[in-house]
């Protein structure tokens, strides 16, 4: 059995390539590993030598090779890149496609390699009827190619930032999409492949179209979602989705300034104009417009708390970054200073040696030895951090 492994994204940053190179460094040796790689707005072709393998695809190009229904968006539609992908690597017997914001909580060989013996059409999670979850949203997306009627009785859907296709179900796909079928993809691809009398298998196990078998648990409800994940424990050899971060550079300046946003943070403020900065910009964010603030920081981190959880699990999963920088200003998502003002604050803090300084209740100014006292102690009983 040979198998490819796709990372599919559109950016190729340091956590990219890390997770990158943990997919090939626990299972390379078991299957080809590939930045399934998003060209549609432009790249530079010199942030793709740290991958040893890349496949780049183009949603334009697509559209033009008669895959019509991307025309309504890419999103919706990340299934295609995979069939165009088998194309022109028929060898592979099955293709696992991982999205850039999935990680698994130990060696990703014990999740593969529990389904090495499968021979399931599709892998995926929460595979589900219509009649299981008739208020789903995007039931009403899905149109049957031309000549099939489709029926609510045979509708299905289900979450896949992480699955697997076997050659005859990518084929089939295929086939089916050129003849009309569209619609979203968590919901077309079962529906197709079950339509063509094909299996599908949850990743916890349940089967659809063969029998259920015994294996661990690879996710639940409070680890594997489409909303930003709470701060929480992870549970080892566990699926996490989603788990976004950019970090876009591995040198640092001596200041940080971080604030925990949302969709109407005013933080660009923070970051233009024509004065050069002296801090990195590091942004928390809580809901879900991560992707409207990738470009606006140098660091970028999502998920789902209150402000004094997040930068406590900020920190706790990125403890070098204590060791990073002089000053951490935590600055307010509505504050309006500017880079001037801001940088500033750093250079009166520094020339003074002041342990930490209040901007209003909300918003410290700390020394490196303060904030990690901080972090190590109790936050939420630290006037520090007062929400």
């Amino acid at each position: 059995m040979k198998q490819a492994i796709l990372l599919l994204s559109n950016k190729t940053d340091y956590v990219v390539h890390e997770r990158y190179s943990k997919l090939a460094k626990d299972y390379g040796h078991k299957a080809d590993v590939y930045l399934l790689f998003d060209i549609t707005k432009g790249y530079n072709k010199q942030d793709l030598v740290h991958f040893e393998r890349v496949y780049s695809f183009d949603v334009n190009s697509m559209i033009d090779d008669g895959y019509i229904a991307l025309i309504e968006g890419f999103l919706g539609n990340c299934h295609y890149p995979v069939l165009v992908f088998h194309k022109e690597h028929p060898e592979y017997d099955y293709c696992w496609i991982v999205e850039d914001d999935v990680i698994f909580t130990g060696n990703w060989s014990v999740l593969f390699e529990s389904f090495s013996d499968d021979s399931s059409d599709l892998i995926a999670t929460r595979i589900r009827t219509y009649e299981d979850e008739p208020a789903w949203s995007w039931w009403r997306s899905m149109r049957a190619g031309e000549g099939v009627t489709l029926t609510k009785d045979k509708m299905y859907a289900c979450f896949i930032p992480i699955y697997r296709l076997s050659a005859r179900a990518i084929e089939c796909l295929d086939v089916e999409m050129r003849n009309g079928w569209r619609g979203h993809f968590e919901g077309v691809v079962p529906t197709v492949l079950i339509k063509n009398g094909l299996t599908l298998r949850d990743l916890n196990g349940k089967g659809y179209g063969l029998a259920e078998r015994v294996n661990p648990h690879f996710y639940s409800d409070s680890t594997h979602d489409c909303s930003p994940l709470h701060v929480q424990s992870f549970k080892k050899n566990m699926i996490y989705h989603p788990i976004k971060e950019k970090v876009s550079k591995k040198t640092y300046q001596r200041y940080c300034l971080l604030s925990v946003v949302g969709e109407y943070s005013i933080h660009k403020e923070w970051i233009t104009g024509n004065v050069r900065r002296n801090y990195d910009v590091h942004l928390i964010v809580n809901d879900m417009s991560f992707g409207k603030h990738y470009d606006d920081a140098d660091f970028v981190y999502g998920k789902a708390g209150r402000k004094i959880e997040l930068i406590k699990d900020y920190f706790d999963n990125h403890k070098y970054l204590l060791n990073q920088y002089d000053y951490f200003f935590i600055i307010d998502e509505m504050c309006r200073m500017n880079v001037e003002q801001i940088n500033e604050l750093f250079i009166e803090m520094a020339q003074n040696n002041y342990e930490f300084s209040l901007l209003g209740m909300t918003m410290p100014c700390l020394r490196q030895d303060a904030m990690m006292q901080a972090i190590e102690s109790d936050p939420e009983r630290s006037i520090m951090f007062f929400e």
